[in-house]
C-alpha cells in the first residue's frame, strides 16, 4: 500500500464512519479518489469497518474456548464454529492442534453449560477449555494503535472533533430500538443513514441522534475488520499469561499500551491474561516476548501459540455446507 492508503485506514481506526467527504479534506484529496482508495483496500486486504457493541449491555456473557485435537483433525471442528452466529475470530492455533473462538453467549448458567456441550461434542475434539472474559483492556473502545500513518496531530484533531463526547453510562440500558439499530448496521459498520432509518423504520436524524447516544456511552464503537496477513503481518499469536493476582491490572495496562497488541482482557481458567499479537514476522514476535514481556514484573509463564489460519474473523460470510 502506499501512503495515502496507509492514512486512510488510520484516519478509519480513529473514526470508522466518517465521511468521505471529512475524510478528503482531512487528506487534502478528491471525494473521488477517497472513495476509490477505500474500495481498493475492500479489494486488497478484505477491510470492512464493523460495529462493536458492549457484550454486557446486550446482556451476553463472552467466552474463548479452545478445542484441542491432533493436528489437522480440529479443522472439521473450526469449519462447524464458523457457521454459527454467536462466534467470531475462529482461528486454527499450533499448526492446526487447536481451534480458538470468542463466543457469546446468554448469562444463564444452563445456557452457558448447553453451549460448552455442544461445542465439546464433536468426535475431532479431545478437550475443551472455556476462558470467561471478566474484564477487556484494549480491543472494544480503545482499538489497536498498530495502523498508524504520518497524519499531523492536526490532521487527527480533524478526525476526533466530530466524535460524540463520552458520558457516564452507569445506568444506561439498551432500549428495543437501540438493539434494531445494532442489529441494522450488520456487517457493515458504515451503513447508510438512509438505509438504517428505513430498516428501523425511523426518521434519518433520529438514526443520528441515536448512533451518538449509543457511542457516547461506550455501547457502540467502529473498528476494522481486515486480513492482517495481506497487510504484510505474517506472525499473528494468542498469548495466553499466567500474573500474580497482585499484578494483573498493572500488567494488562502495560501490554495494552505495546503497538504490537490488538486485544487484551482477563479471563479464568487455567491462564489469567489473554493478548493477541501482530507482528511482521517472527524475529519481530522474538523480540517482542524477549525484550517487552520478559521484563514485565508479575508475568510467571507465558503460553505462545501462533495463528496458522483465519477460518472466521469478526465478519467473515458464513461458510456454505
Amino acid at each position: 500500500m502506499d501512503d495515502l492508503e496507509m492514512r486512510l485506514l488510520h484516519a478509519l481506526t480513529i473514526d470508522g464512519r466518517v465521511s468521505f467527504s471529512r475524510l478528503a479534506k482531512v487528506l487534502g484529496v478528491s471525494d473521488q479518489t477517497v472513495a476509490r482508495r477505500y474500495r481498493k483496500l475492500q479489494s486488497d486486504v478484505s477491510m470492512r469497518v464493523i460495529a462493536g457493541t458492549d457484550a454486557q449491555l446486550l446482556g451476553k456473557s463472552e467466552w474463548f474456548i479452545r478445542l484441542k485435537g491432533a493436528p489437522g483433525t480440529v479443522e472439521r471442528a473450526a469449519s462447524l464454529l464458523s457457521r454459527r452466529a454467536d462466534t467470531s475470530w475462529v482461528s486454527l492455533t499450533f499448526g492446526g492442534a487447536e481451534v480458538v473462538s470468542l463466543v457469546r453467549s446468554g448469562t444463564a448458567r444452563r445456557e452457558q453449560q448447553t453451549l460448552l456441550h455442544q461445542l465439546g461434542s464433536s468426535p475431532q475434539v479431545n478437550s475443551v477449555v472455556a476462558h470467561n472474559v471478566l474484564h477487556t483492556f484494549l480491543g472494544e473502545h480503545s482499538l489497536w494503535q498498530g495502523l498508524t500513518s504520518d497524519l499531523s496531530e492536526a490532521q487527527i484533531g480533524q478526525l476526533t472533533e466530530g466524535l460524540p463526547a463520552a458520558v457516564d453510562a452507569e445506568s444506561f440500558r439498551l432500549t428495543d430500538g437501540d438493539l434494531a439499530l445494532i442489529d441494522a448496521l450488520g456487517a457493515d459498520g458504515r451503513t447508510s443513514l438512509q438505509k438504517l432509518a428505513v430498516a428501523t423504520d425511523s426518521a434519518e436524524n433520529t438514526v443520528r441522534r441515536r448512533l451518538e447516544h449509543l457511542r457516547a456511552r461506550g455501547a457502540l464503537y467502529f473498528d476494522l475488520d481486515l486480513d492482517y496477513h495481506l497487510l504484510g503481518f505474517d506472525a499473528l499469536a494468542l498469548l495466553w499469561l499466567s500474573v500474580q493476582p497482585q499484578s494483573l491490572v498493572q500488567v494488562a495496562e502495560a501490554v495494552a499500551h505495546h503497538p504490537e497488541v490488538s486485544f487484551v482482557a482477563a479471563t479464568t481458567g487455567p491462564t489469567n491474561l489473554l493478548a493477541s499479537v501482530i507482528c511482521r514476522d517472527n524475529s519481530q514476535l522474538f523480540d517482542y516476548l524477549a525484550r517487552q514481556v520478559g521484563g514485565i514484573e508479575g508475568v510467571q509463564h507465558v503460553e505462545v501459540a501462533p495463528i496458522t489460519h483465519m477460518v472466521k474473523r469478526a465478519v467473515t460470510r458464513t461458510p456454505s455446507p
